[in-house]
């Protein structure tokens, strides 16, 4: 039987974003060399030479000559005689021996051990000839025995993925090991981390797998078990092939470190609303942030800050699902600031202030601070977080409402048409009523426009005027009209010149034919779902609004929303969270947005069945114009 060793493998599954716990039990074999076999001792007996039993001692040797399964020559080894096998042969009796173990280096210096194939040989003497002959399962054999690699060191090229670059070269000792199953014929590459003098490898991922496939297809929730269970890293094991390893082959590996995206933190600060401090600190993972100059704060005699303003978003790239997390108020500010507090050392206030920046950085990263830096270890990586706080003058005095009357201009295909003295709240929308063209019908009757704090009222949307049919009106049709929410009299069985674009929701929709005033339902095709469509016509059926979407192919305006595709930037206003809604026009309950933040927008939508406005600032994800202060 071969000698067995075994290595124990202990993974722990992750949870959130850290770095991989590898346990490598110490339970390698006591390997004891015996460095004898590859040195004769006593009478050297080579194969065809005679000479006489009586001239040999306590010991003999016999020369072979190992090779390894690939062929190649390794070493010359002994076959060694003791008392016993001596007094056999003496008996004429055949005798057991064994092979010796072969020791070698690798053509890189590296350690290597080898078994024969055959473990026990055995010896006869022939009187007649004066000769002896060993066997190998009854055959003759000459010098040449063949062995198989038993145990031996592996060489280890650690390598920057993207760069090419070769950060470190370190010999693994007693990997290559033989085992009961050639399935077992892998190693453990050992981290950089583990090894005493090697690198840091700054901006990269240690020595193991990572399953940024899995990583970005998890959905936390959809998880049955908890929502931060997700194992994307695991160790790397090297495979190799015993049968093809010899001094020239198979005992050095490469392995590729992975780049990593950076730790971010922007801190900012605001004085009445406006910025009076930002500053962006970044950190490479195994890198560290060092201790940071403090900038001066407002003056504490003049501003006091709002600890209920405190805000800290962070988004995490490595897992996308997850979004932006927002926390808001006086106890984020405690959990960051109070808590946190002198635990920074030396640098825990500078000129009676807090040492704001250097608390907040430690204190969101969760990190102790070491040597006056903070080490970015995996679970920090690939993060960005923003940090916020408010300072307000003790002197300010609040913008009391006001109201503004001015003239609202209306973009239309008949030129601008302007609505005189309209009067509003600064920061609030407001409902103006479309002018009226003799001989013509306006596609809406009322606009949504918002009132500026410099003085302007004014809307994004646009009108578009049809000439009337005048054969719109019939005899005899008991004047069946429903005048629809954008101003159109269409329940005349006539479709109208309608140009707008409508998003379908969550669900496919169904589509309609118009066929002799009446809508059947389209069987055979569908809206899909978070679809979007441009719509031409518009007619209204039995007090029931349809879009035309396509050439006799309607919608339901129940089925889809209204939006106006346009970009922009808003505001959001000084209140502790600003809440989200989906497109079904639904509160959103594990989101919102913090007071006084930016936010790009890419659509103008009007939801629910009253067409509230509101701006879209994530796929699925509206905050309510009214909510916020557009730029």
């Amino acid at each position: 039987m071969k000698k067995q060793t075994t290595i124990l493998l202990s993974a722990l599954i992750l949870t959130g974003f850290c770095s991989p716990i590898i346990q490598t039990a110490d339970t390698k074999a006591a390997i004891v060399r015996n460095v004898d076999d590859m040195v004769p001792s006593g009478k050297v007996l080579h194969f065809g030479e005679k000479f006489e039993l009586s001239d040999l001692k306590e010991e003999a040797s016999i020369p072979v000559k190992a090779y390894a399964q690939t062929g190649q020559f390794l070493e010359n080894g002994y076959v060694k005689l003791n008392q016993r096998n001596i007094w056999d042969l003496q008996e004429k009796k055949e005798t057991t021996v064994a092979t010796p173990s072969i020791y070698t280096k690798s053509n890189w210096g590296g350690h290597l051990e080898y078994e024969a194939l055959n473990i026990n040989l055995k010896m006869t003497y022939d009187d007649n000839t004066k000769t002896f002959t060993l066997f190998d399962n009854g055959n003759p054999i000459t010098e040449d025995i063949v062995y198989e690699l038993y145990e031996g060191s592996a060489r280890i090229h650690y390598v920057l993925k993207d760069t090419k670059k070769e950060l470190y070269t370190y010999e693994q000792k007693e990997v290559l090991q033989y085992r009961d199953f050639p399935s077992e014929e892998t190693f453990m590459i050992e981290p950089l981390r583990k090894i005493y003098d090697a690198p840091e490898p700054v901006g990269y991922f240690d020595a193991y797998n990572m399953d940024f496939e899995a990583l970005a297809n998890w959905n936390p929730f959809e998880s049955e078990d908890d929502d931060d269970d997700v194992d994307f890293d695991s160790p790397i094991i090297e495979k190799y092939n015993r049968k093809e390893i010899d001094k020239d082959h198979g005992t050095e590996f490469t392995v590729y470190l992975e780049k990593a995206k950076p730790y971010t933190i922007n801190f900012k600060v605001y004085l009445d609303n406006k910025p009076y401090f930002s500053k962006k600190v970044t950190g490479e993972l195994h890198g560290s942030i060092p201790l940071q100059d403090e900038p001066k704060m407002p003056d504490s005699t003049v501003a006091t800050l709002n600890k209920s303003k405190t805000a800290m978003s962070t988004i995490n790239e490595y897992v996308p699902q997850l979004g932006t997390t927002i926390q808001t108020g006086s106890v984020l500010h405690s959990k960051i600031f109070d808590q946190n507090f002198g635990k920074i050392g030396a640098a825990s206030t500078i000129n009676g202030q807090p040492n704001f920046l250097n608390t907040g950085i430690y204190g969101i990263s969760g990190e102790s601070l070491e040597d006056n830096q903070v080490f970015v270890n995996d679970d920090n990586v690939g993060r960005t977080t923003t940090l916020e706080l408010y300072y307000e003058s003790n002197q300010a005095d609040e913008t009391p409402d006001t109201s503004v009357t001015a003239d609202v201009t209306i973009e239309s295909n008949l030129g601008k048409q302007v609505v005189k003295n309209v009067t509003g709240k600064v920061g609030e929308d407001i409902t103006v009523t479309v002018p009226k063209k003799d001989g013509y019908v306006a596609d809406k009757t009322t606009v949504i426009a918002h009132v500026d704090k410099d003085g302007k009222i004014t809307t994004e949307e646009k009108v578009t005027y049809t000439k009337k049919n005048t054969n719109e009106e019939k005899p005899n049709n008991n004047n069946n009209q429903t005048n629809n929410p954008n101003g159109n009299n269409t329940d005349s069985n006539l479709p109208s010149h309608y140009n707008g674009l409508v998003g379908t929701m969550k669900k496919p929709v169904d589509l309609y034919d118009f066929n002799i005033g009446q809508m059947t339902k389209n069987k055979q095709r569908q809206l899909a779902a978070n679809s979007d469509w441009k719509v031409d016509q518009i007619i209204t059926l039995n007090g029931v609004k349809y879009y035309r979407v396509a050439t006799n192919e309607w919608v339901k305006d129940s089925d889809v929303y209204r939006y106006v595709a346009q970009k922009g930037i808003v505001n959001t206003k000084d209140v502790e969270v600003t809440y989200l809604s989906n497109v079904e026009d639904k509160i959103v309950n594990n989101r919102g947005l913090a007071a006084n933040t930016a936010w790009k927008y890419d659509r103008i939508a009007y939801l629910g069945a009253n067409e509230t406005k509101y701006y879209r600032v994530a796929t699925n994800e509206f905050v309510k114009a009214s909510d916020v202060i557009n730029n």
